[in-house]
């Protein structure tokens, strides 16, 4: 099946390390839970693909064409930044065997400039790293899957993002139908100029104190208000579309607190969760060029500032109330909404096609949506997809007292950071592990890190072959279940215009 949507629009003083790093932090059995406490939908079943010392604290995935993972880590996630000083790493994992499991782990890329970055994404052989205060895009010039400064390429592609080793700023990048780059930031905010040399300045009533070196470079209490260049004055955390160059960034969402992840649909729509103030976590549609409401309209005020009498905290924090504000969507109270993605087509039937999949680490979790047509916007009927902790009886975050609720029960450490679908069409879930989530906490020294994969009983991984050189191989990657893998067919057969016509245009009668 495929959208015929996706066919109409047809600094650095450190050096680089490349070799494989020694490990600096404490050095303890790796954990994880076990793949039989998860309840998953009649006919799925969820299994162990990777773990520790594969992978360590992994704050995001990707999935290329070939099926491999490749996982952004955060061992120096906030207090710990000083525990690798030869960086964090851009992490490669592969099942070179076909038994479901990865038997093969190497380090793209390792620098000290990366400190839990909190995105990657892999865009044929461009990987593109969400690292504050940049965008950087490392290109594997000669496709060995190991950064090389002497042969490949690496571009700060934006600069200006706040909010370096913190939750609330600079987040993944997402391919949409248009070919356009999509990715979004936290409350943090930023000022950053794109390449066509339009300067956005983004910042609201959030006010943190640092943790580590240059982690703001810019003072939102001067600039929060200000207008960008385009005239407009945009707020909080923010979704930005551009071209794939940098160049034509435009501002499509504004005044969230904390959105970690969107995910574009073949469609076009953008659906993503949104942090808060606790209890007011919620999924949401991002209706084009909205206001979310988190901040007043000049980035000075709180929602506590303004909230009115009788309201009740989900009304007032995202202002449901006043003019000009799009709808929350779905308010499900206190937890830390993390990764996301949309599934379209693949292994799990067609019973999930349409699901929006939103990771929430603060309830042990994996919420399941199908969004459903209402009015201008959507319906959003929330559904425990996957979880460990079905009785509810949730631990160690911050909307039950933080550190004072921990309890260290299996069925608690359940962190899912992000959630993809590869190639595969099986779906794959990174686990942070920790006793301890939001807050900018936590616990486990061992790092722990754990990618499970989702699929029916009895599933047997194949990943089809895709020859980029080829029209053919270019149609398989556009009809692909993985989202950037998609985009891969995309900018090829773009690329070969009238060539590619015909069988671009028989896709058109394609079920």
């Amino acid at each position: 099946m495929i959208r015929k949507s996706l066919l109409l629009p047809l600094l650095f003083s450190s050096a680089l390390v490349a070799q494989e790093p020694a490990k600096t932090y404490p050095d303890a059995a790796a954990e994880k839970v076990p793949g039989d406490l998860f309840v998953v939908p009649e006919g799925l079943e969820v299994t162990v693909w990777a773990t520790s010392p594969q992978l360590y604290n992994p704050t995001n995935l990707d999935i290329d064409h070939a099926g491999r993972i490749w996982v952004a880590e955060g061992v120096r996630y906030r207090k710990h930044f000083d525990r690798q000083p030869e960086g964090d790493r851009i992490v490669v994992l592969e099942d070179t065997d076909g038994d479901g499991k990865c038997d093969k782990s190497h380090t793209f890329v390792q620098e000290p400039l990366l400190i839990a970055p909190l995105g990657v994404a892999v865009i044929d052989n461009q990987v593109v790293v969400s690292q504050p205060p940049h965008l950087l895009v490392y290109t594997d010039v000669d496709r060995d899957l190991k950064f090389d400064p002497a042969k490949d390429k690496r571009e700060i592609l934006l600069t200006g993002f706040s909010g370096q080793n913190h939750d609330h700023s600079l987040h993944s990048v997402t391919v949409g139908p248009d070919g356009k780059w999509y990715f979004n930031s936290g409350n943090c905010g930023g000022q950053f100029t794109d390449k066509s040399g339009q300067t956005f300045t983004i910042f609201g009533s959030y006010r943190p104190k640092p943790i580590g070196p240059v982690e703001f470079p810019h003072n939102p209490d001067v600039l929060a208000g200000k207008p960008s260049s385009d005239g407009h004055v945009y707020v909080g955390g923010f979704t930005v579309r551009m071209n794939p160059d940098g160049t034509h960034a435009e501002v499509i969402g504004h005044n969230y607190r904390n959105s970690y992840e969107q995910s574009v649909t073949s469609l076009g729509d953008v659906f993503q969760n949104d942090n808060d103030d606790p209890p007011a976590c919620r999924v949401s549609w991002v209706m084009e060029y909205a206001n979310f409401g988190f901040s007043s309209n000049d980035g000075q005020r709180t929602w506590k500032a303004d909230k009115r009498p009788g309201q009740t905290i989900p009304v007032a924090e995202w202002r449901q109330e006043d003019p000009g504000i799009t709808p929350a969507g779905d308010v499900y109270g206190g937890g830390s909404p993390t990764g996301n993605v949309f599934y379209e087509n693949g292994a799990l039937g067609e019973k999930w096609i349409g699901t929006f999949l939103a990771c929430e680490a603060g309830r042990n979790v994996v919420f399941g949506y199908q969004p459903k047509r209402s009015g201008a916007g959507f319906q959003l009927e929330r559904m425990d997809f996957l979880t460990s902790n079905p009785t509810g009886e949730f631990a160690g975050s911050d909307f039950l007292g933080g550190e004072t609720s921990v309890n260290r029960q299996e069925r608690t450490l359940f962190r899912p950071s992000d959630i993809a679908v590869g190639p595969d069409g099986a779906l794959y879930v990174t686990d942070w592990y920790d006793a301890r989530v939001g807050g900018h906490q936590d616990l486990d020294e061992t790092c722990s890190g754990t990618i499970y994969r989702i699929a029916p009983k009895g599933f047997k991984s194949e990943v089809p072959k895709i020859d980029p050189n080829t029209t053919e191989g270019l149609i398989t990657a556009l009809k692909s279940p993985a989202i950037n893998v998609r985009a891969m067919g995309f900018y090829g057969l773009k690329a070969k215009g009238r060539a590619a016509l015909e069988p671009v245009a028989a896709l058109l009668d394609d079920p």
